[in-house]
C-alpha cells in the first residue's frame, strides 16, 4: 500500500484502518483517532463498526483519555452484544479500562458476558483471572 494509501480516499473500513495504523505507529495518536472517528460516522457492518469503536477506544485508553475509551468499548460492545464473535486479547483491555475508570459495574457486567461466550470458543476463559479485579 505505501504512502499512496495515506493520500487515497478513505471508502472501505479497511482503508481507515491501515490510515489510522499508520498515523499510530508515527506516534501521531491524535490523527488516528480522528480518523477512526471518521470512519465510525460511515455506514460500515456492525462488525465493522464494533471494531472500529474498539480500535478507537485503545487509542483513546492509550492517550489516558479512559472515559472517552470506556464510552467506545461499551458501545462497541453493546452493538455486538448478540451476536458471537471470536475472543481478543483486547478484551481483557477493555475490562481493565472500565476499572481503571472506576466502571466495575460495567466491567462486571461486560466480564460476565464475555466469560459465558466459552459455550463457542473457550479463548474467552482467559478472561476468568479478571473477576477478582472487577468485584473490588
Amino acid at each position: 500500500m505505501g504512502i499512496f494509501s495515506l493520500i487515497k480516499p478513505l471508502k472501505k473500513y479497511e482503508d481507515y484502518v491501515y490510515r489510522a495504523n499508520t498515523f499510530e505507529n508515527w506516534f501521531l495518536k491524535k490523527k488516528a483517532i480522528k480518523v477512526m472517528n471518521l470512519a465510525n460516522q460511515q455506514n460500515f457492518s456492525k462488525e465493522e463498526t464494533s471494531s472500529g469503536l474498539i480500535y478507537l477506544g485503545l487509542l483513546y485508553s492509550s492517550t489516558k483519555e479512559y472515559h472517552k475509551a470506556s464510552d467506545c468499548f461499551n458501545k462497541a460492545l453493546e452493538l455486538m452484544k448478540n451476536e458471537n464473535f471470536k475472543y481478543s486479547g483486547n478484551f481483557k483491555k477493555i475490562i481493565q479500562t472500565f476499572i481503571k475508570n472506576g466502571e466495575q459495574h460495567k466491567a462486571q457486567y461486560w466480564l460476565e458476558n464475555l466469560l459465558q461466550r466459552q459455550s463457542y470458543d473457550k479463548n474467552f476463559k482467559k478472561l476468568a483471572a479478571l473477576q477478582k479485579m472487577s468485584n473490588q
